[in-house]
Order: C-alpha cells, then sequence, then structure tokens
C-alpha cells in the first residue's frame, strides 16, 4: 500500500542524510583532554631528573597533545557533514565516495572497556583498488550504531526513508 506523500517530503527523503559532529562532544572532548594535558604536563615537569618516568609521562602528554587537536580540528568545521549517506553511497569527510555496490563489507566498531568508551569506528571494505579499507572515527558525531546503520540499510535497498528526526 503506497503512503502518500507531499511532493516536498518526497523530495527532502530523495535528499542524503547528512551526519555532523556534534558540538556538545567536541567540547567535552576539549575540556577532558585540557585537563589530561595539564595534569600529565605537570607529572612531567616534576619528574625531571627522572628519566624513565618523565619519558612515560611526555609520551602520554604527547598522546593528550594529539587528542586534544583531534577535538579542536572538527570545532571549525560544524557546518560541514562528517559522513553523507544517500542513494549514490557513503560519502566520507575527505571527499570519497564509496558506493552501496562497491562494499564488501560495512561495520560500526563500537568498543569499551569496563563502559568506558575506547572506539568509535566506521569501516568499510570495498572491491576497489584503492581503497581497500576506508575508516574513520565517528566517537564526535551526532549519530549512534543504531541510526548508522538503519540509515545504511534504508539507502542501500533503494527506498526512501519515512521519517527524519
Amino acid at each position: 500500500m503506497e503512503i502518500y506523500r507531499s511532493p516536498q517530503t518526497k523530495k527532502k527523503a530523495e535528499q542524503p542524510h547528512a551526519v555532523y559532529y556534534s558540538r556538545f562532544k567536541l567540547i567535552v572532548g576539549v575540556v577532558i583532554w585540557t585537563l589530561a594535558l595539564a595534569l600529565f604536563g605537570g607529572l612531567t615537569w616534576n619528574a625531571i631528573g627522572q628519566t624513565g618516568a618523565m619519558a612515560v609521562f611526555a609520551f602520554i602528554t604527547f598522546g593528550a597533545v594529539v587528542m586534544l587537536f583531534k577535538c579542536i580540528r572538527p570545532l571549525g568545521s560544524l557546518g560541514k557533514p562528517a559522513l553523507l549517506i544517500g542513494r549514490d553511497g557513503i560519502r566520507f569527510e575527505d571527499g570519497v565516495l564509496i558506493a552501496w555496490d562497491e562494499m564488501e563489507e560495512n561495520v560500526y566498531f563500537n568498543q569499551s572497556y569496563m563502559g568506558i568508551p575506547i572506539l568509535k569506528l566506521v569501516q568499510v571494505k570495498t572491491t576497489l583498488d584503492k581503497p581497500k579499507v576506508k575508516k574513520q572515527r565517528v566517537a564526535a558525531l551526532d549519530m549512534d550504531s543504531e541510526k548508522y546503520l538503519a540509515l545504511c540499510d534504508t539507502y542501500s535497498q533503494g527506498t526512501m526513508p519515512t521519517a527524519t528526526r
């Protein structure tokens, strides 16, 4: 049975679904990694003269700097979609488009250790020569695994999405 939709609703349903970064998640990440940077930077400074301890703290401090940068960088592009899921496939943040018929595997990894999130990642294995595997971290996206997989199922089967929240 065909459900009536207005022309505007049909047109909107045919458009790709853009997934953006969550401003809240990025700001929380900046705060957490700034505190970690201050803590481990201070421990590194206090460990001057103790080569082993200083090296360990300096390594952790460097990791905090990298993670802080990874939270700050997307804050400048909140208006640009990180993922674009549509009828033609998935377009990643760097502009790479992988069509549905070129995908061998499409997985949303959500790993945690004792309730602490460790890794959230979308991984697409393709039949293409390049890229064979396309990965994107999605921890700061305004999307969970259920929404991602539902969108992929909807668009890959050629059916139109019925509702957008």
